[in-house]
């Protein structure tokens, strides 16, 4: 038998878990993002299981009109007032109209490998980690698996 360290999701994963209800509204997601002082949010339904992820990103993708998305030069000609109209327009949205959806999960017993393929694959931040009922127990984040890398090559 190995005496191997193991690199598993249970050892790196943060336990406490800033999350939102899909009917919050974007004033509700961008306090609790100030508060928490995170860049994300995991979207939960009423029994804790996720159903999407909601990130600043989201929230300025949201902000940024259709038009602007489509012809981004226009952006300097714009009042500079725009951004806080939209921001104001916006503030009673619910945060379902624009979360990341489906999410995608991992469970405490995987590997950093997963975890690592999944954050690369999908170009993302950070992942819940849910139990086996589907349950939101924690998250990872790209923070945690840098730290796991340290843990390998010793730096901490």
């Amino acid at each position: 038998m190995s005496n191997q360290k193991q690199y598993l999701v249970k050892t790196y994963m943060q336990p406490r878990v800033a999350s939102i209800l899909p009917s919050a509204t974007v004033r509700e997601a961008v306090e609790k993002m100030v508060a928490k002082g995170t860049n994300g949010l995991v979207v939960v339904d009423a029994e804790n299981k996720p159903v999407g992820i909601l990130s600043t990103w989201d929230i300025i993708r949201y902000l940024v009109p259709e038009y602007l998305e489509k012809d981004k030069h226009l952006a300097s000609f714009e009042p500079e007032s725009l951004f806080m109209e939209r921001a104001l327009q916006s503030q009673n949205d619910a945060v379902e109209k624009f979360m990341s959806s489906p999410v995608h999960t991992c469970k405490e017993t995987h590997s950093i490998m997963e975890v690592a393929t999944l954050l690369s694959e999908f170009n993302i931040r950070q992942l819940p980690i849910v139990n086996d009922d589907g349950v939101v127990v924690g998250y990872i984040s790209r923070t945690n698996v840098k730290k796991a890398i340290a843990d390998v090559l010793g730096i901490v």
